[in-house]
């Protein structure tokens, strides 16, 4: 997406983490992320709930818009932007995650409207559930981004 500059997903933010979601088929959503050393929470094996969060939100909004795109029957950055921004995010941590380990998002819309989406996502370690997401996207203007 042209102009993001969001730590978590951003391709214009050379400090982030430039998460990258495809689909995969089927209407999911996927990425990959592999947590480093300056990610840990306390214990030094374990990944921050903070970054747990944002890859959660990040995924989740950006599935969201593609999303959006794909409902509209356009490319991602074709035509008029789409974006949307987090209306709220329901994080549940189930098992730690595992710091220097390729771990797994996957989302899939739940429900869309005009003006908002909801997005189940999760992030895995292999088949293991670290955590899920219940995240409300909000549709927001296209120069929000110029705001």
């Amino acid at each position: 997406m042209p102009f993001n500059h969001c730590w978590g997903c951003g391709a214009d933010n050379p400090a982030g983490l430039r998460l990258k979601s495809r689909w995969a088929g089927d209407g999911l959503a996927v990425a990959t992320f592999v947590p480093e050393p300056q990610h840990m929470a306390g214990p030094s094996h374990v990944l921050n709930g903070g970054i747990i969060a944002t890859v959660l939100d990040c995924h989740g909004v950006c599935t969201a818009v593609a999303d959006a795109y794909r409902r509209a029957g356009r490319e991602i950055g074709e035509g008029e932007t789409i974006w949307f921004a987090t209306g709220s995010l329901d994080v549940r941590y189930r098992s730690p995650a595992p710091i220097g380990a390729e771990l797994g998002l996957r989302a899939r819309v739940i429900e869309a409207g005009e003006r908002t989406t909801r997005v189940a996502c999760e992030l895995l370690a292999g088949d293991d559930a670290c955590a899920s997401a219940d995240v409300v996207a909000v549709r927001v203007p296209p120069d929000w981004l110029l705001a």
